[in-house]
């Protein structure tokens, strides 16, 4: 038996959801791709104007029920903006595409009972690239194995 993984499910769903894809259609898991943190320096000021908003996802953990085929998942999403304003934007549409969302079933067969934006920290630096990013954490329901 594998167990199901709701990771590729959540990520679909976010990038799909149409408030997202008006600010961005940069949507990855566990690390930034290519381009995303790039930046353009303005000639007269020398400041850093950063040029894309994206989302990365990365699996917390997960808990599994001891005598039921249950699991609770835990993502954070991390949500890049150009501005703080813009992250705190970006993560705002991110929680409407996922908070309370009921039942649905993958096509591989994943069954999601429901997922919550579980809270945050709010809007400050990334440490490595110094972009505005705001996290928060998603706590997804889901059963431990595929449906046929």
């Amino acid at each position: 038996m594998t167990l199901a993984d709701p990771f590729g499910k959540l990520l679909t769903e976010i990038r799909d959801d149409p408030a997202v894809a008006a600010i961005t259609t940069r949507i990855r898991g566990g690390e930034p791709g290519p381009g995303d943190a790039d930046w353009v320096v303005d000639k007269t000021t020398g400041a850093k104007r950063y040029k894309n908003s994206f989302v990365v996802l990365s699996l917390l953990g997960r808990s599994r029920l001891k005598r039921a085929p249950l699991q609770e998942v835990r993502l954070v999403a991390r949500c890049y903006g150009n501005t703080y304003q813009g992250a705190e934007a970006l993560a705002g549409a991110v929680s409407d595409a996922i908070h309370a969302v009921g039942r649905r079933v993958s096509a591989a067969g994943v069954v999601i009972f429901g997922s919550f934006d579980d809270g945050g920290q709010g809007t400050s630096k990334d440490p490595d690239t110094g972009q505005p990013v705001s996290m928060f954490v998603i706590q997804v329901g889901a059963l431990t194995e595929l449906l046929p």
